[in-house]
């Protein structure tokens, strides 16, 4: 006969665990994190505790279990984007690499960059859409394989790197210093390094700093957003500073997002501008030449999605995920030109993408839906924003989604797919490649970096998935964007960049 407490208890926690695997909440997560040890720890009690006679015995026994488990492991962050646990022995050192400090580079002008190599200043390329151009680069791997330029160990942090010339510029955890680092794209030597003195480092989403940087070639500076809200502007070519500012208490923020600052700072004519954290302002626009604050806008706080300067019925704007509403601005003033609810307390990481000349897509996840939004302009000119469908498909979490015409295609909870956009109706899921990131090439491919490390070269097929081709380029969890400069590919993790010269056609 089965003791009724554990049957029971297996059935209310199974019961639990079952709802919320079935359903499109990702907090299922904690029927690993959270039930499974409660189940064992509430097993062990009655063990210890039904019988009256050798109670204290059976108690010694399994606290001493239970001191055995936590004196042989510790957490070490998440193991993957769904938060599944990561366990590393106690006496297991974590890696860490030296302080780099302040580190000037040249004055003059450095090397040319090498054959190949184009500008990507930015996060998702030059308009920071996602969309880079029609590859001039061989698609078959297998026959034409990238060639290993360098390979090279970094801090941490889930920063990408940002590229102009020979120079591929990102942001890294050293210590007790948050580091912005300019490689040389040939040889992947280290030409300078500006340092400050500050660590953001958070349990479940790990160390260091998350923000691309980006660079403003012809002015030679670039502008760096660090995990707490560190927002400086560098010298390109030196690395020395030429200003810096604190974006959370110049916005007023009630305090920084939960897993840090990841939004990359957007250039608009002569200002450039961040998002805020939690409450206060949306965004802030300060003036490149000197960090003056320009204009300030919105009361809704920001997220870890970066501004986009879209054009929408006809009219540049804005466009910003704030805490619970997407809003758009005037460039030039921030005025707020229409303004959209989308309310969830969870993190919201995509970046708007744009669909048609009025519609733009909005994703999470968390069980929060996204959106087709489109904006639509009166006759007197006013601006108004109204969902044309809303969808739980995909739920792309730390991810962007790539349109090609009327389809859209994302990570869906770590598996990719493909989504009608006339409907917002999913069709085929499959490809296993977890919580990474990808990018759109040209008018068919996607270049995307999965969450275990490999690149897989994609292409658009709304019948089914299409892997063309597949680089293992790292080996361990990788949350950071993938940067294809021209035809030199740059990819990184917590650990390890790794740069890749592809051939050419």
């Amino acid at each position: 006969m089965i003791p009724k407490f554990p049957f029971f208890l297996t059935l209310i926690l199974g019961g639990i665990t079952l709802w919320l695997w079935m359903t499109d909440n990702v907090m299922r997560s904690i029927s690993v994190m959270l039930l499974l040890p409660l189940w064992l720890l509430l097993i062990g009690l009655w063990w210890a505790l039904r019988l009256k006679g050798k109670r204290l015995k059976r108690l010694a026994v399994l606290i001493v279990c239970i001191a055995v488990f936590f004196g042989l492991f510790r957490y070490d962050g998440s193991a993957d984007g769904s938060a599944f646990p990561s366990l590393a022995w106690r006496w297991q050192k974590k890696i860490s690499l030296p302080e780099l400090h302040n580190i000037a580079g040249q004055s003059a002008t450095t090397a040319a960059a090498p054959a190949g190599v184009a500008d990507m200043p930015r996060f998702l390329g030059m308009k920071g859409d996602g969309v880079l151009p029609e590859p001039e680069w061989q698609t078959d791997w297998k026959a034409h394989p990238p060639r290993e330029v360098w390979r090279i160990e970094v801090g941490d942090g889930w920063s990408g790197f940002a590229v102009a010339g020979n120079r591929a510029i990102t942001q890294e955890q050293r210590g007790e210093e948050e580091c912005v680092t300019c490689y040389d794209i040939a040889t992947g030597k280290l030409l300078w390094s500006h340092a400050d003195e500050t660590r953001f480092d958070e349990a479940m989403g790990g160390i260091g700093p998350r923000a691309t940087p980006t660079i403003d070639a012809a002015k030679g500076v670039v502008f760096t957003l660090g995990a707490k809200g560190l927002l400086n502007c560098l010298d390109l070519t030196t690395g020395a500073l030429r200003w810096k500012s604190a974006t959370l208490q110049e916005t007023a923020a009630k305090t920084n997002l939960q897993w840090g600052k990841s939004s990359s700072p957007l250039l608009v004519g002569e200002m450039v501008i961040c998002s805020g954290a939690e409450g206060g302002t949306s965004l802030i626009a300060y003036r490149q030449d000197n960090g003056e604050i320009a204009w300030k806008a919105g009361e809704n706080g920001g997220s870890y999605s970066s501004p986009v300067l879209l054009t929408l019925a006809g009219r540049e704007q804005i466009v910003n995920v704030n805490n619970s509403t997407v809003t758009g601005h005037d460039p030039a003033t921030g005025a707020a030109l229409w303004s959209f609810d989308w309310p969830g307390a969870f993190p919201k990481v995509g970046q708007p993408v744009q669909v048609t000349p009025e519609r733009f897509l909005v994703t999470s996840s968390y069980g929060v839906k996204g959106h087709l939004i489109e904006i639509k302009a009166a006759a007197d000119g006013k601006l108004s924003a109204a969902s044309i469908w809303s969808s739980s498909h995909p739920r792309t979490k730390f991810s962007s989604a790539s349109v090609f015409g009327t389809h859209a295609y994302a990570s869906d909870e770590g598996t990719f797919c493909c989504v009608d956009l006339a409907t917002g109706e999913r069709g085929w899921r499959e490809g296993r490649y977890g919580f990474g990131q990808q990018i759109r090439v040209g008018e068919q491919w996607m270049l995307v970096q999965a969450e275990k490390g490999f690149v897989a070269l994609v292409k658009a097929n709304p019948e089914r998935l299409e892997e063309v081709s597949r680089l293992e380029a790292l080996s361990s969890k990788t949350w950071n964007p993938p940067t294809l400069a021209g035809r030199w590919l740059l990819v990184r993790n917590d650990r390890e960049a790794v740069c890749y010269e592809i051939p050419a056609k």
